[in-house]
């Protein structure tokens, strides 16, 4: 990816909250539509980002950097999706405050969050995005391998 192709993609990142449809575009959601913006930095909690051999699993969790921001005021209208190596694009749970005194603290103030799924597949790398009720185009957040 060129440097002209990222810096497009964190001027999109960078865009704000969205509002609209959720129709067609990578993750499902729509392309003429801003990134999704939680209002503070996101990652993956567990799996880890990169991890592997994680297995069959039923749940994602995040860790968001604090709780006074759009993610943390409004956490029940956002979740998780996933998108495997050979497509098809799974939709989690509405995400669920979770406490996780062991997980990663990358932040200060670290809130963790969940998401429901039925269990992955095993042998699959998963793309993992969150999106907000599908108004906004998900915002990547990482990646692991069952």
């Amino acid at each position: 990816m060129s440097l002209k192709h990222i810096l497009a993609v964190a001027a999109l990142m960078a865009l704000g909250a969205c509002s609209g449809s959720n129709a067609g575009g990578i993750f499902g959601g729509n392309p003429g539509l801003a990134v999704c913006n939680p209002g503070t930095a996101v990652q993956l909690a567990r799996p880890a980002q990169g991890q592997t051999g994680v297995g069959a699993i039923t749940s994602i969790e995040i860790v968001a950097n604090g709780n006074t921001n759009l993610l943390g005021q409004t956490y029940q209208s956002w979740q998780l999706q996933i998108q495997s190596g050979v497509g098809g694009i799974i939709t989690g749970g509405a995400l669920n405050l979770a406490s996780d005194p062991g997980g990663p603290h990358p932040y200060a103030s670290d809130y963790f969050y969940t998401s429901a799924f039925q269990a992955l597949q095993v042998g699959q790398t998963y793309s993992v995005s969150l999106t907000q009720n599908g108004v906004c185009q998900p915002l990547a957040i990482g990646s692991f391998s069952t």
